[in-house]
């Protein structure tokens, strides 16, 4: 195959593997990842759909490694809301920004507290927060 088909060809298909929409999730596939405790970035990491969030757990993905001295803060109140706001909340709450990952019209922004030890992932699309979860586990959640 002359080089230039293969550069074309490799084009393609990650133009088209990057226009995979975070809304075409299926029930089923939102129900692995419910029942697993993974999210979409935690499984391109390693955990495993077809695990029980116990077995993900032992496995580092999902288990929690703070303490609940102090009350967690808070981030799930932002599904549904404005991303940009969400940020700046995410900022006021004590969260940093460490992170971020680009998919087609989706945004997964990585975000630590220091104090509580939570790594939370914010995924976005069309300017709006579509979930918002602890991954627990991140290289840069530290």
């Amino acid at each position: 195959m002359p080089k230039s088909t293969f550069l074309l060809a490799s084009m393609v298909a990650a133009c088209s593997v990057m226009s995979f929409n975070a809304h075409a999730i299926d029930k089923e596939y939102a129900k692995k990842l419910e029942r697993s405790g993974c999210t979409q970035v935690t499984e391109a990491q390693g955990c495993d759909v077809n695990k029980t969030k116990a077995e993900n757990a032992k496995a580092g993905f999902g288990a929690s490694s703070h303490g609940k001295s102090t009350p967690d803060p808070h981030y799930k109140d932002l599904a549904g809301k404005n991303s940009i706001a969400a940020i700046d909340t995410m900022a006021e709450r004590g969260f940093k920004d460490v992170d971020s990952i680009e998919s087609g019209n989706t945004q997964y922004g990585i975000f630590y507290n220091p104090r509580s030890h939570l790594c939370v992932q914010l995924t976005m699309a069309d300017g709006k927060v579509i979930a918002a979860d602890d991954i627990h586990s991140h290289p840069k959640c530290h």
